[in-house]
């Protein structure tokens, strides 16, 4: 086990520097506490699932999920720009535009999802989706009811969430990792014991507990934190300034767009999945991805107080910190590059032992699961430090291209592999165009070298 100073005293040594680093490094080790709790819950909730529905049932439930993350979109990148925005104003310890900021965040997106939920609720009246699903199993009765709790609370979440983002602009991920983790833990102990008490979990039910337990975390969050260390911040009607949209919504805007790629191909995944070959593929394709995402995760720990870090080290104009920073996230990325390849060696063995025979996953599938984990990874430094700096417009304009060549590698590697591993494949395809653009900004950002849409 890593002991928690030598690990202290090497995060201080990948971010080199005074309080920033200090600030970051503390908040890192807190995370890999963290982020450790999540993914071993996260692991335990497969088989759990597994054995409380059935292997279509939990495919029906993860597509859902994914539908669910269609309504991202209407955030229209606020939450982001807020980061940015609030981190800006920490820097230049502006007290008054913080909260000014965080009302008008609040205001803003509390009119936008009132009038999304009231469209959903009257929409969901007519929607089959049985048919959306790909399922006979579930009544379209009991699939109205669940979705009508879940996406309710999804929308709600969306609003009180953003108490994460204002530690997230504060430069303490580990607050807002807390939240994910105690959600996630009490509502797997819940289910868990549900299904020691009876032999059967209702999708509603179950639906229900995973989607409600984050709300009421970020609730409590929000109050004791708006009335003990971000009192300052409290949202205030008379600090609501909707002229300050302006400001939020321009940047706002751009992080839309730039979170428009993923979410598109990420949402639609599992539905492609669920069309093409059945819910029972989705899980297939979850399984495979989950156990890849473990090594994402660990690596995002470090990351989460990068993007804030470089946003104060750039308006301060810091581009030494900037240059070391980056060179000890690429060699820290390397070395995970080998940890995936160790995990693709001892893949199979490690399925069978973690969901026995009840899912079998095809070792291409695999095989194209580490690629996607390497690319992702070794992209991952470069992406935190563009989101940091705000310097995004190039990833837009690349944007509608990604989706584009995404829609048409989906359909044709789908056929071509007539299984999931044809949508991981289209998802590696549309990341290239990033791995090889971000990169380059980067250099030209930290050397002094970016003009034109470079430097926007």
């Amino acid at each position: 086990m890593i002991n928690i100073i030598q690990l202290k005293s090497y995060i201080q040594k990948l971010l080199h520097g005074q309080a920033r680093t200090a600030k970051a490094s503390k908040q890192v080790i807190y995370s890999f506490f963290l982020q450790g709790i999540n993914i071993l819950v996260g692991f335990l909730y497969v088989p759990l699932l597994l054995h409380t529905l059935t292997q279509e049932k939990y495919g029906i439930w993860l597509t859902l999920t994914s539908i669910i993350g269609w309504f991202s979109f209407f955030d229209i990148g606020l939450g982001n720009g807020l980061r940015n925005k609030l981190a800006e104003a920490f820097a230049k310890e502006d007290k008054v535009l913080g909260k000014k900021y965080v009302s008008t965040v609040y205001a803003i997106l509390i009119c936008i999802f009132s009038v999304i939920l009231i469209i959903f609720h009257i929409s969901n009246l007519f929607i089959n989706w049985n048919s959306i699903l790909n399922t006979k199993l579930i009544l379209n009765r009991d699939l109205y009811l669940l979705t009508t709790i879940v996406f309710t609370l999804f929308f709600v979440r969306f609003i009180v969430q953003i108490m994460g983002v204002i530690y997230l602009a504060d430069q303490k991920p580990a607050v807002n990792n807390s939240v994910n983790t105690f959600s996630n833990l009490l509502s797997f102990i819940i289910i868990f014991s549900l299904t020691r008490i009876t032999t059967e979990v209702s999708l509603v039910l179950l639906g229900a507990i995973i989607s409600f337990m984050p709300v009421l975390a970020f609730l409590l969050l929000s109050f004791y934190s708006f009335n003990k260390k971000y009192q300052f911040l409290k949202p205030a009607f008379s600090s609501i300034d909707f002229k300050m949209s302006r400001d939020l919504m321009n940047l706002g805007i751009k992080f839309f767009f730039l979170q428009i790629t993923f979410i598109v191909i990420f949402s639609t995944s599992s539905v492609f999945i669920a069309q093409f070959f059945g819910p029972s593929e989705v899980v297939v394709y979850n399984v495979a991805f989950k156990y890849y995402q473990m090594p994402i995760m660990v690596f995002s720990i470090i990351l989460l107080p990068i993007w804030s870090a470089v946003t104060d080290a750039y308006v301060k104009m810091d581009f030494d910190w900037l240059k070391i920073t980056l060179k000890r996230l690429n060699y820290l990325s390397a070395s995970y590059v080998l940890i995936i390849l160790i995990m693709t060696l001892f893949s199979e063995k490690f399925f069978r032992m973690w969901v026995g025979t009840k899912v079998l996953i095809p070792f291409k599938l695999t095989l194209f699961m580490a690629l996607y984990s390497i690319i992702s990874i070794s992209l991952a430094p470069y992406s935190a430090f563009i989101n940091g700096t705000g310097k995004i417009k190039l990833t837009i304009s690349l944007t509608l291209v990604g989706i584009t060549l995404y829609f048409v590698s989906v359909f044709y590697f789908s056929k071509l592999f007539h299984n999931s591993t044809g949508v991981i494949l289209a998802i590696i395809i549309t990341s290239l165009i990033g791995a090889i653009v971000q990169p380059i900004q980067v250099y030209k950002l930290l050397n002094k070298k970016a003009y034109g849409i470079w430097n926007k």
